[in-house]
């Protein structure tokens, strides 16, 4: 969420059109939380990597996809919402308590790189649907206008 004046200035300064970045931009920067998920899955597989556990069963898979998602979806715009997602994974999983001091500090390593792949993503997005509304040309226009 707080990409988001710098997402609809830069999407603007590439070319996407206002109703587009208007719309695309604000439900990404909600719901569109590719890095969040994906730093869920480093974490989820981390810990099970360190406490020995196996990590190749299709339902611990399943199961870390779709809390990944959930919990990109839910915490990733709240400040801090990463350690609720990280006190729910060593909860979820039986992992011992010491676990959260391990994945917190995790979660405090790839916090940025995550935030990053949000932000990014989110303006991506928006290209992508100026791409289907407007044509493969799109930004050949913009650039030459």
């Amino acid at each position: 969420m707080a990409t988001l004046p710098i997402n609809l200035e830069a999407a603007e300064k590439i070319g996407v059109k206002e109703d587009i970045r208007n719309i695309v931009l604000p439900i990404g920067s909600t719901t569109h939380m590719d890095g969040t998920c994906l730093s869920g899955i480093l974490k989820i597989s981390f810990l099970f990597g360190i406490f020995g556990m196996p990590f190749n069963s299709i339902e611990t898979w399943i199961g870390a996809i779709i809390f990944a998602v959930f919990s990109g979806v839910a915490m990733g715009a709240i400040p801090g919402g990463g350690l609720i997602g990280e006190m729910l994974i060593v909860s979820l999983y039986g992992f011992p308590p010491e676990a959260f001091a391990i994945i917190a500090t995790i979660g405090i390593l790839v916090d940025p790189p995550a935030t990053m792949v949000n932000a990014v993503g989110d303006t991506v997005a928006s290209m992508l649907v100026s791409r289907v509304i407007e044509g493969k040309d799109w930004f050949k226009n913009k650039v030459t206008s």
